[in-house]
């Protein structure tokens, strides 16, 4: 299609009045009413009584994308030459747009769906039975339903809803921010970074198979496949300004709306595939992920700590466990100077901890302990002090109740290594090593085998009762990863894991981050932290943070460590501080704070259910949270006092409220010292 025609068609589409003829599919929940001339949904959710119309930008169906030659193309498929709704009994129908070789696109093509309302929930399911091109065209991708259930900006007063790193809300309307702050938030959304694709379960993708979008009266909720094949553009009150400026020459006349579309993958779906989409009244963040913590237990996913516990009681010992990453520069180097600890160092910092410093509980990753590169995990170093002295470290961890585990890798190929074999690389068709990135270069199937010829050994001589392993599910894997993880389980250890993926939530217990937040991603700019996995697993998989973001330290995405602190109370994360030895002197306060206060309130609140959450100031930044055994958390993650009098919230302030109703409250404060002056500020 030439631009000028698909000007035209944008042009004609988007000014075209909505017919009145539709079909109707209706249950007690919800209605959805398809239009019969272009192919959209009206969904109205009944109890609610509010209604969602469809693609408030060209009243488009869905737009199909395909690839001739060289060139892309994209077709819209209310412009189809024949749309047939037909009908299968009064739940369900069958949509077909076609259009025959021939006509202004001058390649054939069809494409089937079928639409279905659930029996007794307010919810329908939609499948994609047939993409059909011709004229050596190639379909790789359906968005369908296009921008459905948007939000109009600063007119519709909601959020969408993201599982992405822990979780995200994008507002519909401006708020109260800090200037800068403010300037940077309203420009990036009249650019074109303000609209974007994620997949499920993906190195940078979704957390969880869901997204939804709600306004004041109504959400709705959309669950697509675990298996990635439908994934999601997001529009963050944009109005493709940047695109129509550029190439149309005049300014846009779409309004700027918050929208998340489903993409699906036509190579990867099939005719079962299923989208559903749930009409929640008077749903938010929270509902969704309510609704989504019902369908995780019914597809055998959730599997809680409290269970898991009772098979492995080292499992309980997570509980306040404050995570403590001690980096000696592996896996990176072997015996990095400088970096590097000796048995008796760790052995050492593991006593203060205990004795000076007030740790009661505390899970200890000690990197760099073996004479070798990854991934051979053996022997343990001579160097460093040899067998017997790490394992007097491990024996002093465990009996004070602690965890332990060394570092593993079972994935990686560093070229530097002396003993590199490139072996241990998958196999192009032709037999060639296929060399990728270093951190995930072995072949997935020997994953496993390297893990059984050199961990069981380390379990023998120091009788270690955890396992941190790291980067081979931080994406998507095979069966040669699942084969990993499977094994892992055999072992009888408390499993922890680089960035958590939610398949692995019912045989692991420890995800040290969900996705690497330290990294810059455009959903940053527009977007509220919201504690969605934890809403789901909380007292299922025990959440801590990204080892390159630590805790202690400051970064422009996440905070600095009041924030970072005051966040992990609100979602229930377990405190954690992750530094080299050389820094263990300027650590200790950290972990003295998280001994005296972060670490008892995860004691108590561990195991249990993030049950709400709640956002109270206008800026988002005074958030309450409550737990399953009556526990309230609020917390000001701001510079500005929040409230009146005694329920007045300070700068950087938190209170908890216990279950039998005692408070603690506090704050974090920054202080100078100049010349003996203490200012505090």
């Amino acid at each position: 299609m030439n631009k000028a025609l698909l000007t035209t068609l944008l042009t004609i589409s988007c000014f075209a009045p909505m017919t009145a003829r539709a079909v109707t599919l209706s249950n007690d929940g919800v209605t959805v009413q398809i239009d019969d001339a272009r192919g959209t949904f009206t969904v109205t959710d009944r109890e609610a009584d509010r209604v969602w119309r469809p693609d408030p930008w060209l009243n488009w169906a869905g737009v199909l994308n395909v690839k001739k030659g060289d060139q892309y193309i994209w077709w819209n498929l209310s412009s189809a030459q024949d749309i047939r709704i037909i009908k299968h009994g009064d739940q369900a129908v069958e949509i077909v747009y076609e259009n025959e070789p021939g006509t202004s696109e001058k390649s054939g093509w069809r494409v089937r769906t079928k639409v279905e309302l659930l029996p007794d929930e307010a919810a329908f399911s939609i499948n994609l039975l047939e993409v059909k091109v011709s004229g050596g065209c190639w379909a790789s991708s359906l968005q369908y339903p296009i921008r459905p259930f948007s939000l109009k900006t600063d007119v519709d007063r909601g959020a969408a809803v993201i599982p992405f790193w822990q979780g995200l809300v994008i507002p519909s309307y401006i708020f109260p921010m800090n200037g800068g702050r403010f300037c940077m938030w309203d420009d990036a959304q009249h650019q074109a970074g303000a609209q974007g694709e994620l997949r499920y379960y993906n190195w940078d993708g979704l957390t969880m198979p869901w997204f939804g979008t709600h306004d004041q009266r109504s959400a709705v909720m959309a669950v697509v496949p675990y298996d990635g094949s439908i994934a999601m553009q997001w529009i963050a009150n944009y109005n493709n300004s940047d695109y129509i400026a550029k190439n149309e020459f005049r300014r846009s006349k779409y309004p700027r709306i918050v929208s998340l579309t489903p993409v699906w993958r036509v190579n990867e779906v099939t005719p079962e595939t299923q989208l559903t989409y749930h009409a929640l009244p008077g749903g938010n963040h929270v509902t969704m992920a309510k609704r989504y913590r019902r369908i995780s237990k019914e597809n055998g996913l959730f599997v809680s700590l409290k269970e898991k516990a009772q098979k492995n009681p080292d499992v309980a010992k997570l509980k306040g466990a404050i995570y403590t990453g001690i980096y000696g520069g592996y896996p990176h180097y072997v015996n990095l100077p400088g970096m590097a600890f000796t048995f008796d160092q760790l052995d050492g910092m593991v006593r203060d901890m205990h004795d000076e410093l007030g740790v009661d509980h505390a899970f200890i990753h000690a990197w760099g302990t073996f004479s070798n590169y990854a991934p051979v995990m053996w022997p343990i170093s001579e160097e460093l002090g040899g067998e017997k002295k790490l394992k007097r470290v491990v024996d002093r961890v465990k009996d004070y109740g602690w965890l332990y585990s060394s570092y593993h890798s079972f994935v990686s190929l560093l070229e530097h290594d002396p003993n590199f074999n490139i072996d241990l690389a998958p196999k192009d068709d032709q037999g060639r090593p296929l060399l990728r990135g270093r951190w995930k270069a072995v072949d997935e199937d020997r994953w496993a085998d390297l893990a059984k010829a050199t961990l069981p050994k380390e379990m023998a001589v120091i009788g270690q009762n955890a396992d941190v392993t790291d980067i081979a599910f931080t994406g998507k894997v095979d069966e040669g990863g699942r084969r990993l993880a499977d094994y892992l389980a055999t072992t009888g250890l408390v499993l922890g894991t680089e960035r958590g993926n939610e398949w692995l939530v019912p045989q692991y217990c420890v995800f040290e981050g969900l996705v690497a937040a330290y990294r810059q991603h455009a959903l940053i700019r527009y977007s509220h932290w919201a504690p969605l996995f934890n809403l789901v697993y909380h007292d299922a998989v025990v959440n801590y943070g990204k080892i390159q973001d630590p805790n202690q330290l400051t970064n422009a995405h996440t905070g600095d460590y009041y924030v970072k602190s005051l966040r992990a109370m609100l979602h229930g994360d377990g405190p954690m501080v992750f530094f080299a030895p050389y820094e263990y002197e300027g650590v200790r306060p950290y972990i003295k704070f998280a001994a005296k206060t972060l670490g008892p309130l995860h004691e108590r609140t561990a195991f249990e259910e993030l049950v709400d959450h709640a956002f109270l100031s206008p800026d988002f930044l005074v958030q309450t949270s409550r737990f399953g055994d009556g526990t309230h958390v609020t917390v000001n993650m701001g510079p500005t006092p929040f409230g009146q009098d005694d329920d007045a919230m300070p700068p950087y302030g938190f209170r908890v409220v216990r279950p039998d109703g005692n408070a603690i409250t506090g704050r974090f404060q920054h202080r100078a010292v100049v010349d003996g002056e203490e200012i505090d500020f």
